[in-house]
């Protein structure tokens, strides 16, 4: 694969890429994964289902683009060496919003399965992108954006696959919401909000009274809302639950 381009080095011509315009497509990238980023983290109660959809594509969009321009653009994260061509942002800012909230809304009767998996895919991830792209080899900068990033990615895809595509038909317990907050990390001036409703911990499979919700749903849970803890299977055979409506 070819070498990054910089102000040392000659313009690579790629058919339909000029230098200026991957610069404008990159910069434009990275105003939309910041923005993506930070309204998935701290504005969940808004387009929640869409916010995370687009924390997953934006980085594989970044990634084909790389692929498509064979390797003239980075993975450049140094601070105070700025690097126009480089895709850190827009493949990092996505993947730790991705993860943060899979990590926060999500509840699973055993991480320690779920986190296996998450580290597999990652090292699998490392290795194509070692085997693909030579430059990786010699700059270590470029290698921990690209192990920052599996990790990242794969942990909070994996969660949300195991959860959204898991078709099992699980079991449910009815219970009644006795109380719901927003539990803040650090006090007011945390950086981590879990939005949760309390219940009876013998409904929660992890004996657990307080159980996370996902933000866009929490505010349709009221105190004395008879509801069901719903435990499904999951995709990838992490069990996982959730306070849920009950069925008719």
């Amino acid at each position: 694969m070819l070498q990054p381009m910089d102000a040392r080095t000659p313009t690579t011509r790629i058919p339909g890429y000029s230098r200026a315009r991957l610069k404008r497509i990159i910069a434009a990238g990275n105003v939309a994964a910041i923005a993506i980023g930070l309204w998935t983290i701290l504005l969940p109660t808004h387009f929640y289902a869409l916010g995370l959809s687009l924390c997953v594509l934006l980085p594989l969009c970044a990634l084909a683009l790389d692929l498509r321009t064979r390797g003239v653009l980075g993975f450049e994260a140094r601070r105070g060496r700025g690097y126009a061509l480089s895709l850190a942002t827009i493949v990092l800012m996505p993947a730790l919003a991705l993860s943060g909230r899979a990590g926060i809304d999500l509840n699973f009767a055993s991480y320690t399965p779920l986190i296996a998996a998450a580290l597999f895919a990652a090292l699998a991830v490392f290795a194509l992108f070692w085997h693909l792209d030579p430059q990786l080899r010699g700059d270590r900068n470029q290698a921990a954006t690209i192990a920052m990033f599996a990790l990242a990615y794969c942990y909070g895809a994996l969660a949300l696959a195991d959860v959204v595509f898991d078709r099992s038909s699980g079991r449910e317990t009815q219970t009644v919401i006795l109380e719901k907050r927003i539990h803040v990390s650090g006090g007011v001036k945390g950086s981590s909000a879990w939005y949760q409703v309390k219940v009876d911990p013998e409904a929660s499979p992890a004996g657990a009274n307080w159980i996370n919700v996902e933000p866009d749903l929490w505010g349709s849970f009221h105190r004395g809302d008879t509801v069901c803890v719903h435990l499904g299977d999951g995709l990838l055979a992490v069990r996982w639950y959730a306070v849920v409506p009950c069925a008719d």
